[in-house]
């Protein structure tokens, strides 16, 4: 779980995916209500991930799956990146660039 990079406080896994899903680039810390930013490494993996869901497509295209095979195996990953990602997120108080 993401850890404050101002007061060191550990995120719970409800106040990360309540931060992950707002448009705004920032995240606020739920403890000293600071801006935290994602680092340049999360933001790749988290750039790289949902291409994982296109994995059923090319396994589709190899064998031929039926419809519900596909798109089960779609929802699959998806789910799981849900629950994956974030543990994988890293915080900063500078927003850092991608590159």
């Amino acid at each position: 779980m993401p850890v404050c990079a101002t007061c060191c406080h550990q995120w719970s896994f409800k106040e990360t995916m309540r931060a992950m899903y707002t448009l705004k680039p920032s995240m606020t810390c739920p403890n000293c209500r600071q801006e935290q930013h994602l680092t340049s490494v999360s933001r790749k993996r988290g750039a790289y991930m949902p291409f994982l869901i296109l994995i059923p497509m090319l396994l589709n295209a190899f064998f031929d799956l039926n419809w519900l095979t596909l798109f089960g195996g779609m929802a699959l990953i998806a789910a799981v990146f849900h629950l994956i990602y974030p543990q994988l997120i890293e915080l900063t108080d500078k927003e850092e660039p991608i590159w």
